[in-house]
């Protein structure tokens, strides 16, 4: 039986038989001390680039051709993918195109339409489209679901019943009268100085407040202005108001979004100025609704009981001395 020792000679190692050598320095190392310093066999330097396995389920290429010598990474660049031996595809791939299996394929892509039809089975049309075609509004009419049609508006007007068809005092209100709202873009000033101005013209008739602020010494009033004559233009164009019998009902003011700007100091300080955006919003109402509010003020005035200063009424609890 031969048992096998390592021997180290001029930093290199081998392997001997049980017979020593002469004039050789013994030294018997351990195989887990030396792997550690460094490997036991040195594998050879080969010309192939070869990738790491993975589990087992990637093979190593060969970048090499046909001749032995290996392909520079310009040539490997420049090499056309290999095409799939399956002729299911119609079409050649294209570096960049997607594969016949991605969700994100054009569906209008001409040269799969033709693929896709020969596939897909010849299927029968519903009734609905044999009788309407194609056509969007024909299936809509067809099917009852136009808004014109006299079922879908018949649907609608049932979803709009509440309360089994009694209208509130608001709703009632609200098919008589005319109201609209409008609200301007955020202007830059502040709060303090737009308050005053909302509050100048709110009550007021339109033509007024216009005359108002036409000739208002303060800066913003002129964008209130702009802003009067576009809800006056809007309310005539969409809901047919009457410039002389229009009112402004309620204006209010509301805070936008301030804009933040880098003020330079002495000795490298830097102050943030806040610049401040408030914008306008008006709601205009028909000298109508303001007659009737006079008149449920009136009537509330009249329902009241006159006030006496001794009320005509029996006096109870009459002592001729104090009760304490």
């Amino acid at each position: 039986m031969h048992t096998t020792t390592l021997q180290i000679h001029n930093h290199n190692i081998h392997t001997s038989p049980q017979t020593p050598q002469p004039n050789v320095m013994k030294t018997p190392i351990r195989l887990s001390s030396l792997s550690r310093i460094q490997p036991l066999f040195k594998p050879p330097l080969t010309s192939t680039l070869q990738s790491r396995p993975f589990f087992g389920l990637f093979r190593r290429k060969n970048l090499e051709d046909s001749k032995g010598v290996p392909i520079s990474v310009a040539e490997l660049l420049e090499k056309q993918p290999e095409l799939p031996s399956s002729t299911s595809q119609a079409t050649k791939l294209r570096r960049g195109d997607l594969s016949s299996s991605s969700i994100f394929q054009k569906q209008d892509d001409p040269s799969l339409q033709d693929h896709e039809e020969d596939e897909i089975l010849p299927q029968t049309p519903s009734p609905l489209l044999q009788k309407t075609g194609k056509n969007r509004i024909a299936i809509l009419k067809q099917s009852g679901l136009y808004p014109t049609s006299p079922s879908f508006m018949a649907k609608y007007k049932i979803r709009q019943i509440k309360r089994r068809g009694r209208l509130t005092p608001t709703l009632k209100k609200l098919q008589s009268e005319k109201e609209h709202l409008c609200q301007s873009h955020n202007f830059k000033t502040s709060l303090k100085k737009l308050g005053p101005l909302a509050r100048q013209i709110a009550g007021k008739p339109l033509e007024h407040a216009l005359i108002q602020m036409r000739y208002s010494p303060k800066k913003a009033a002129k964008d209130v202005l702009k802003h009067l004559v576009q809800a006056k233009n809007e309310a005539i164009l969409t809901k047919n108001f009457d410039p002389e019998q229009t009112y402004i009902s309620q204006a209010w003011v509301g805070r936008g979004t301030p804009d933040k700007e880098a003020q330079t100091r002495a000795r490298s300080r830097i102050n943030i100025l806040v610049k401040q955006f408030t914008s306008i919003s008006v709601i205009l109402k028909e000298n109508k609704t303001l007659e009737r509010l006079a008149k449920e003020k009136e009537d509330k005035r009249l329902r009241q009981k006159v006030w006496v200063p001794l009320a005509n009424r029996p006096i109870y609890g009459q002592h001729q001395y104090y009760q304490w």
